[in-house]
């Protein structure tokens, strides 16, 4: 397991397994997020300013980031080819931001989310 600190307030905890990275990971990541809510309730509850945690395993998370990016830049290019709508799969809130972030750089689209609770689609249409 390998702990260090990202910025001031974040720190980063990647855990390395031999075998089992998916068993700790879950579908679509559900049992990472589970980990990390847990993780975060114990050592808040015995250190009450302590700052936040990203628990990740085998560098999924920042392969996910990665790989959200990419998509979502190769879909916005699309668009603006076609002039047509495209959705991107649910996401997350977290996720939701890092995609808009991604897409805030690119000329010709624009793009607005659907759907309410947990998971959110953005869709991704030309200007």
């Amino acid at each position: 397991m390998e702990w260090h600190r990202r910025a001031e307030n974040d720190y980063y905890i990647n855990v390395r397994t031999r075998r089992s990275d998916g068993l700790l990971i879950g579908r679509s990541g559900e049992t990472l997020r589970a980990l990390q809510q847990v993780v975060q309730a114990i050592l808040q509850h015995r250190h009450s300013r302590l700052p936040s945690i990203v628990v990740d395993v085998g560098g999924y998370k920042q392969r996910r980031e990665n790989f959200l990016r990419k998509k979502a830049m190769a879909i916005a290019k699309i668009v603006s080819e076609t002039g047509r709508e495209m959705a991107l799969d649910p996401l997350t809130d977290k996720e939701r931001r890092l995609v808009e972030t991604a897409l805030d750089e690119m000329e010709g689209i624009r793009y607005y989310t659907i759907g309410t609770g947990y998971r959110k689609n953005v869709i991704i249409a030309p200007r």
